[in-house]
């Protein structure tokens, strides 16, 4: 339940800071109990199937707005993961954190922020929260173990988005990248446009993302994707499809100049108070490189128990070709630790989803 806290409830922590603002406090708490490991491709060695816990990108976050009179609003949010398989702390705000101004023209914000083709990729994945071993972010925004960056959050970005047309939209952001130009690696600029038609039943969206730095190298390195994608829902059932475009030019770990196409479809279909969710991901090899192609493919179903809280089950696996290493979306989400190229990482994840 959102718990809406006005300035009289807050003055004691935080004085006159929060006057005339509503202030909301919300999140999500997600666990699951996994068995995962890696089958043994080609040369490789398999990595033994084992137990644990994921907390699945659970997070805690502060989220208001003050009306300052003529369509004029402030907002503001502060979010932060929370990983409580273990004794991490609270992420504080490394999640989506902004404050700006808000207006019939449109809003405009500054901070921590998720660019386009990260919004993009997580609207049209069926997995609640888009998280988990099943979330198609497996295979989108990377060219095998490299992580492009196109899929990160961007910080010191400020962002721009459009008042909803008919429903049409737009995302324009620029992030700033390293605050010390002097370091390597450092990302020097993030770029971001996103275009949305949303009417009823149907969705569809593109994505442009640019992510220029320099390499521990010191050379220039540049990431851009294309990104489109959408849904259509009819009665109890969903089935989307996207395709990505990611050209990492002159980017580390072997891949200069690498091309790759990835290209996706998902479903949810409804079952009484339940969805059967499944979904099929394929990166088409690197341009010019052999054996470097994966799958990723997940199947799963998930319980609504009440409005705010599902129990799920979810099993996915990646193949990799014996050249390549895709894994599960990185972090608290549930990558195989130790995983090398022609390993093919699996899991089943069965747990508990609860939102307020």
């Amino acid at each position: 339940m959102q718990k809406k806290l006005i300035a009289l409830a807050l003055a004691s922590l935080a004085g006159t800071a929060f006057a005339q603002s509503n202030v909301t406090i919300y999140g999500v708490a997600d666990a699951t109990y996994d068995y995962a490991g890696a089958r043994k491709s080609s040369a490789a060695t398999a990595v033994s199937m084992d137990n644990r816990v994921s907390t699945n990108s659970s997070y805690l976050g502060f989220k208001g707005v003050e009306d300052l009179g003529n369509g004029l609003k402030a907002v503001f949010q502060f979010e932060g993961g929370m990983s409580f398989d273990g004794a991490a702390a609270w992420g504080g705000s490394n999640r989506d954190s902004f404050v700006g101004l808000s207006s019939g023209f449109g809003t405009v914000v500054a901070g921590n922020l998720t660019a386009a083709g990260r919004a993009l990729g997580a609207k049209i994945d069926v997995n609640s929260g888009a998280t988990g071993v099943g979330y198609q972010g497996a295979l989108l925004g990377r060219i095998g173990a490299v992580t492009t960056g196109v899929d990160d959050r961007t910080a010191n970005s400020i962002a721009y988005v459009s008042p909803n047309f008919s429903g049409f939209s737009a995302l324009v952001a620029w992030g700033m990248g390293s605050e010390n130009k002097d370091l390597a690696p450092r990302t020097d600029n993030v770029y971001s446009l996103g275009l949305n038609y949303e009417n009823g039943p149907f969705y569809v969206g593109y994505a442009y993302t640019e992510v220029d730095g320099k390499s521990l190298g010191g050379a220039d390195t540049k990431a851009m994707s294309n990104r489109v994608g959408g849904y259509f829902k009819f009665g109890t059932a969903q089935v989307g499809a996207a395709w990505d475009r990611t050209d990492a030019d002159t980017k580390t770990g072997g891949l200069a100049g690498a091309k790759r196409d990835v290209w996706l479809l998902n479903g949810k279909f409804g079952i009484g108070a339940g969805n059967i969710i499944a979904g099929y991901a394929r990166a088409n090899n690197v341009d010019g490189v052999s054996d470097t192609a994966g799958q990723h493919y997940f199947v799963g179903y998930e319980h609504a128990l009440s409005k705010r809280t599902i129990l799920k089950a979810v099993y996915a696996e990646v193949k990799n070709d014996s050249g390549v290493a895709y894994n599960f979306y990185n972090g608290s989400t549930g990558a195989i630790v130790g995983t090398v190229a022609g390993q093919d990482p699996r899991a089943l994840q069965v747990g508990v989803r609860h939102s307020f």
